[in-house]
């Protein structure tokens, strides 16, 4: 039984008022896609959540397409706006330290014969604009980097990546599942063009979420599945209406309650590491100290591996900075990105908190993580020895 979860940043715990908003429209019957009266009211309620998605995003509700979460999105608009421009730009940049969902559909694309260019990023995980400046050019459609990378919390520049970006005339994507919880984005101040999130990033369930279009780039977005023209001929499938009335739910919520919880879970984050110092120093902060999600903690602990500190604290609920692989450990392409070698990249551990997260959780946390960590360096000391 877990006790303490501290790994939000993976899925975060469905907000009890998103579960209420869904029960209804679980027990009703009707497609919203259908004319008679059910599939009106089922139609009614998508769009009202498509409504509290826009305000999230400072967009209008018809710029809202829904999907199946973050994944599909990206996917959706690295592919769909590459195989529908007709054009000879045929250029796609992105991040060293992106997520599996966009490193792995550039990589896809670079097959179809589109030139991919990853930026790096500094040993704070900040993208490096000069590079970017560098590689951005009047042959590249598509820019796209995380709004906040999910391993380390740090915030992508986009605003003057979308500077950088829009002066060749190439759009801008990013996947922003990270920011939502906190308060959303405004696209038009961040001069975004497409935008990825999920609503199980920010307390609403599995299984959905939303592509953010700009109106005048809806055209040039190719479908990547077929079947019914749902979603303004963008993303065809059966809505999931339950899933995206709670994914409005909690856009609502997030926008009201959003910025006071960062500030509270960003003392409660910065008391973690305090505490972990204290107890099981020396640390290693990897990730900017300011520029990153208000709960999301990234720390190295030399002479520990990650592994086995979380296996000697059964309790607390946390994330590897390394991904094992049929038994074959695998250093974080973030932390390698950064500069981090394998070695520390193995000994690190992702803290990721939510607005549910308690101040008896952050201590009970620590001085578990803390027990742990001096029992396996003490072991890994007499190996050594």
């Amino acid at each position: 039984m877990i006790d303490i979860y501290l790994d939000n940043n993976a899925t975060t715990a469905l907000d009890e008022r998103a579960f209420d908003a869904m029960l209804p429209v679980l027990r009703h019957v009707g497609n919203p896609s259908s004319a008679h009266r059910a599939g009106q009211t089922a139609r009614r309620w998508v769009e009202e959540a498509r409504q509290q998605v826009s305000e999230l995003l400072g967009a209008s509700p018809r710029e809202v397409v829904f999907t199946s979460g973050s994944t599909e999105a990206n996917n959706l608009a690295l592919k769909g706006l590459v195989r529908g421009t007709d054009t000879k730009r045929r250029r796609v940049v992105g991040v060293t330290t992106e997520h599996p969902a966009n490193l792995e559909s550039l990589s896809a694309l670079a097959v179809e014969g589109v030139d991919v260019a990853l930026v790096p990023v500094d040993s704070d995980g900040v993208v490096d604009l000069r590079r970017m400046r560098s590689v951005v050019n009047d042959q590249t459609l598509l820019v796209t980097v995380m709004a906040a990378n999910n391993e380390t919390g740090v915030l992508a520049p986009l605003q003057q990546i979308s500077q950088i970006a829009h002066a060749t005339g190439a759009m801008v994507h990013t996947d922003a599942s990270q920011l939502m919880a906190w308060g959303g984005v405004d696209v038009d101040t961040l001069g975004v063009d497409l935008l990825s999130l999920s609503s199980h990033k920010m307390h609403g369930p599995q299984g959905v979420g939303a592509l953010y279009v700009r109106r005048r780039f809806a055209m040039r977005l190719k479908p990547i599945q077929h079947g019914g023209g749902h979603e303004r001929g963008m993303r065809s499938g059966t809505l999931n209406t339950a899933g995206i009335v709670g994914l409005g739910t909690a856009a609502a919520i997030a926008v009201t309650e959003g910025p006071l919880a960062a500030a509270r879970t960003q003392e409660l984050r910065d008391q973690l590491h305090n505490e972990l110092e204290r107890l099981a120093g020396p640390v290693i902060l990897n990730g900017h100290s300011v520029g990153r999600l208000p709960g999301t903690l990234n720390l190295s602990f030399p002479g520990a591996d990650a592994e086995a500190v979380m296996a000697g604290a059964p309790n607390v609920a946390v994330a590897a900075g390394s991904a094992c692989s049929t038994g074959n450990p695998a250093p974080s392409h973030v932390l390698t990105a950064m500069g981090v070698d394998e070695e520390l990249a193995a000994c690190s551990l992702r803290f990721s908190l939510s607005r549910f997260t308690t101040a008896e959780d952050v201590m009970a946390a620590a001085a578990q993580i803390a027990a742990s960590v001096t029992r396996v360096r003490c072991r890994h000391a007499e190996v050594s020895v």
